[in-house]
């Protein structure tokens, strides 16, 4: 009997793990197969006619990789480090704020265009997470013509996204989930998506344990369900561990009906199916190292989009951090007191609100105006989470009430968290 240990790349889940098992079982002469997606090796036992060449082709043909070292930690490291210092310039120059523009999910007349493109600038983290698994199954389905698997796949994802967002929006009809709890798992959500980019850059065993991922058991019979066919394939998509996913998941909990729930899922996936399908087509053809390009591009962006929802989701539970951008429109309002009440009057900014400042222990009346020119999805409803107030912004003059009672500077934020502004109590 034959052993052997192979760094296999890519894997990153356990409906990974399966899937490289699987497609190493199927050779003639091996015995066992365990892949361990935390450490990137797959141990094999194995006696003619199998061989090491035989079992790297098998693992290859599965969508993933054999590198024979581990990759550098170090240089993973610096590569971070250079994201970040990236991401601090786009956002003081406001090239972040590209990302204003999102719809309340909630609201009748929802901007389905946008959750469209929330979906196509995710659509890299598709790419990233489950590749592999994705690829494989699809290309050992039973379709022949490669453009009706990627078809027949992506339309399993849309069947999939669009039947769980309504499940999801008849829960969130049932129960209300606050905007604070909405935070909370929008900062699970965001920690996992930056662990995710770290670990999709480099080997870090620590994070990889920390990542979420499916028990074995259900991936194994998911990965039994996908032998069905590519539509299979794309169907039990919706229940992959994933942080833009999870995240559109709570916005469908937040639509409180199955239509709306159903519908915003449906146009956030929408969005992921352009790339998603060019990939699928182009992998075959791509050279390795082509792909890995893809990857550590899908990485970097991940990476970036977990910091800004960490950056989000803290803003919106009322957790201040250390700002790296500039104010929304740069004016600080001071309030002015009349008798026993003080006074503030500001306008709504398209990009955001004003900075206040108040004194503390005397009723608050604050009368924001708003223009329809201005109003937009991001910045139609307002957040304080220190006063535990939520209105929601109509046109013309909106009188928002509150007493501050302790000295000190609070955030205040659109719903999304997107827009970040201040009240200072003195």
């Amino acid at each position: 009997m034959k052993k052997i240990c192979l760094n296999v790349e890519s894997m990153k889940c356990a409906a990974c793990e399966t899937s490289v098992e699987n497609a190493v079982k199927k050779v003639d002469g091996v015995s066992t197969a365990k892949a361990n997606c935390e450490k990137n090796t797959l141990i094999v036992e194995f006696n003619d006619p199998a061989s090491e060449e035989l079992i790297k082709a098998a693992v290859i043909r599965a969508g993933y990789g054999i590198s024979d070292k581990q990759k550098n930690n170090k240089n993973s490291i610096y590569i971070l480090v250079i994201i970040l210092g990236l991401y601090v310039i786009a956002t003081q120059c406001g090239l972040t704020e590209a990302f204003q523009k999102f719809p309340t999910v909630s609201e009748e007349k929802v901007s389905y265009a946008v959750l469209f493109v929330i979906g196509l600038l995710t659509s890299v983290h598709c790419i990233a997470m489950c590749s592999g698994i994705n690829l494989a199954q699809s290309v050992n389905s039973s379709e022949k013509n490669p453009v009706l698997k990627g078809l027949s796949y992506n339309l399993g994802r849309l069947t999939g996204y669009t039947v769980v967002g309504g499940v999801l929006g008849l829960i969130g009809e049932a129960v209300a989930i606050t905007l604070k709890v909405r935070g909370i798992i929008g900062i699970i959500a965001g920690a996992f998506m930056v662990i995710t980019g770290v670990n999709m850059l480099g080997n870090f065993g620590l994070l990889k344990r920390l990542t979420p991922k499916m028990p074995k058991g259900l991936s194994t019979a998911m990965a039994k369900f996908s032998r069905h066919g590519s539509f299979a394939v794309g169907l039990v998509n919706a229940f992959m561990p994933c942080g833009p996913l999870q995240s559109m998941q709570l916005y469908a909990i937040a639509c409180g009906g199955f239509i709306s729930g159903a519908l915003s899922m449906f146009f956030f996936c929408l969005g992921t199916i352009p790339l998603m399908f060019t990939f699928f087509l182009a992998a075959g053809v791509l050279k390795k190292k082509a792909r890995d390009v893809m990857l550590n591009v899908s990485a970097v962006l991940v990476f970036v989009f977990g910091i800004y929802m960490l950056q989000n989701n803290f803003a919106l539970t009322g957790i201040s951090l250390p700002s790296i951008s500039q104010s929304s429109s740069g004016n600080i309002i001071t309030a002015t007191v009349n008798g026993d009440k003080q006074y503030i009057s500001s306008s709504l900014h398209s990009n955001g609100f004003d900075d206040l400042q108040v004194e503390a222990h005397i009723p608050v009346v604050w009368t924001l105006t708003v223009d329809s020119d201005t109003l937009n999805g991001c910045n139609n409803e307002i957040v304080i989470a220190e006063y535990n107030i939520q209105i929601k912004l109509q046109e013309g003059e909106n009188i928002i009430e509150f007493t501050p009672t302790e000295e000190g500077t609070f955030t205040y934020t659109c719903w999304m968290g997107m827009l970040k502004n201040t009240i200072t109590v003195v």
